[in-house]
C-alpha cells in the first residue's frame, strides 16, 4: 500500500494538465501586455514631458544670468542652440533632447550622446556625437525679451506643420516624433502640453502684435525669431 501511495505522489502531469497551464499563462500574458505597453508609454511620455521642462529651465538660467536671445538666434540648427544653452547655463545633458520614442533615435543604432559639449584648449566645443545624432526637439531662437512666459512656445517635438498644426507623419528626417498622434510644447513658463492637434475652436498660442488666438505658432512669437531643428532652420519669421 505504501509503494502504491508513493507511486501516485511521484505521478507527473498529464498532457491536458500541461496544456491548461499554458492556456492559463497566454490568456494572463493576453490581459497584461496592454496595461504593461499603456504604463511603458506613459512613463516614456512623462519622461519626454520632463526633458521638455529642463530645456525652459536651461533658457529661463541663461536668461536670468544676462544671457541675449539673439545670441541664440544666431544660431543656424539646434545642436548649437542646444551648445550655447549648455555652455552659458551649465546644463550640458544631452539626453534632454532626445526621447526613446523617437523613430530617429530608435532607428540609429549609436548610443545616445551623454554631453552637448566641453571645453578643448580653452575653446568651448560641441560634441561631433551631438552634432550629428537625431534630436526629437524644435526650438524656437529670437524670442523677444518681453514675451508673456504662459503663452509663448519655446519648443515642441520635431515635426510640426505650423500652417495645419497637425504633427508630420513619423517619416523622413522632419517627421513627427509621436506621428500624427500629435506632439508636445513647451512654453515659456516651463508647463507642457501634449496636443493631438493644434485646435483651431481652442487654440493655445496668441498673436504676438495683437493678441489675438491663432493656431499658427509661428504668430505666436515676434519678428525675427525661427524655429530650429536638428537639421537646420524649419521657419522664420
Amino acid at each position: 500500500m505504501l509503494t502504491s501511495t508513493m507511486e501516485q505522489n511521484k505521478r507527473g502531469f498529464t498532457l491536458i494538465e500541461v496544456l491548461a497551464v499554458i492556456a492559463i499563462i497566454s490568456i494572463l500574458a493576453t490581459l497584461l501586455t496592454p496595461s504593461i505597453g499603456g504604463l511603458l508609454a506613459r512613463a516614456r511620455r512623462a519622461r519626454a514631458m520632463n526633458n521638455m521642462r529642463q530645456i525652459a529651465i536651461a533658457y529661463q538660467n541663461y536668461a536670468n544670468g544676462g544671457g541675449s536671445p539673439w545670441e541664440l538666434r544666431s544660431a543656424d540648427c539646434l545642436w548649437q542652440w542646444a551648445g550655447t544653452l549648455a555652455r552659458q547655463a551649465s546644463i550640458n545633458d544631452g539626453a534632454i533632447y532626445i526621447f526613446p520614442d523617437d523613430y530617429l533615435v530608435e532607428r540609429d543604432p549609436r548610443p545616445a550622446p551623454k554631453s552637448i559639449g566641453r571645453y578643448a584648449d580653452g575653446n568651448w566645443e560641441v560634441d561631433e556625437a551631438f552634432r550629428s545624432y537625431p534630436l526629437s526637439v524644435t526650438v524656437i531662437a529670437g524670442i523677444a525679451s518681453d514675451a508673456p512666459p504662459s503663452t509663448t512656445p519655446l519648443a515642441y517635438t520635431r515635426g510640426l506643420d505650423p500652417e495645419m498644426g497637425h504633427w508630420r507623419k513619423s517619416t523622413g528626417a522632419s517627421g513627427g516624433v509621436y506621428g500624427e498622434r500629435g506632439g508636445l510644447v513647451v512654453f515659456l513658463d516651463g508647463h507642457v502640453e501634449f496636443f493631438e492637434f493644434i485646435d483651431p475652436k481652442n487654440p493655445p498660442f496668441f498673436c504676438h502684435d495683437s493678441g489675438l488666438a491663432t493656431v499658427d505658432i509661428r504668430r505666436a512669437v515676434n519678428p525675427g525669431a525661427r524655429a530650429l531643428s536638428w537639421n537646420g532652420v524649419d521657419w522664420e519669421n
